[in-house]
């Protein structure tokens, strides 16, 4: 969904988006019923335009320890000002940079992607780390059993490594 900022109004638009399937994708499957962002776009003049909203829902994420499935409940705000600029200033702006413009997106053309906008603030929303617990076990690195669900019958061989020695002087 593509908006163009002479489409906006001063006073502002606001938007709910609660299909899963507009915002979900290869890398990111959503539960059904699961997701609501509601937003509101307000355009400051003919080059800027404020959005603000709120994103509600519960993606499917795979385990970095298990490689298991399990539904991460997500909930984050964000404020977001895009801003289309010519040519010529371009480069002057790339060099001055200051901390209130970390949150300002520059455009080419007066026009945003919604959705795309919305993929992105629920990929900086997800954890480094993702875990389906802090117990998690992982899998053996032997067999590749699900050390969570099923108990491992792999010998649990020590490596001797030249480091060993130093071991034995500690005790």
């Amino acid at each position: 969904m593509r908006i163009r900022f002479n489409e906006i109004s001063p006073n502002g638009n606001q938007f709910t988006i609660d299909d899963p399937a507009e915002i979900g994708d290869a890398d990111l499957s959503i539960q059904d019923g699961t997701m609501e962002a509601t937003f509101v776009l307000r355009r400051k003049d003919e080059h800027k335009v404020e959005m603000s909203g709120a994103l509600k829902l519960t993606p499917v994420l795979c385990c970095d320890r298990c490689l298991g499935s399990y539904a991460y409940p997500l909930e984050t705000e964000y404020h977001i000002l895009f801003e289309t600029i010519a040519d010529s200033k371009w480069n002057l702006k790339e060099l001055e940079c200051g901390s209130e413009d970390l949150d300002t997106v520059l455009l080419e053309e007066p026009e945003i992607d919604l959705i795309d906008v919305l993929r992105q603030q629920v990929a900086l929303s997800l954890p480094d780390k993702k875990l389906c617990s802090e117990q998690c076990r992982g899998i053996c690195s032997h067999c590749g059993a699900n050390r969570n669900t099923e108990q491992c019958n792999c010998a649990q061989n020590t490596v001797e490594t030249p480091f060993a020695i130093l071991s034995k002087l500690k005790k």
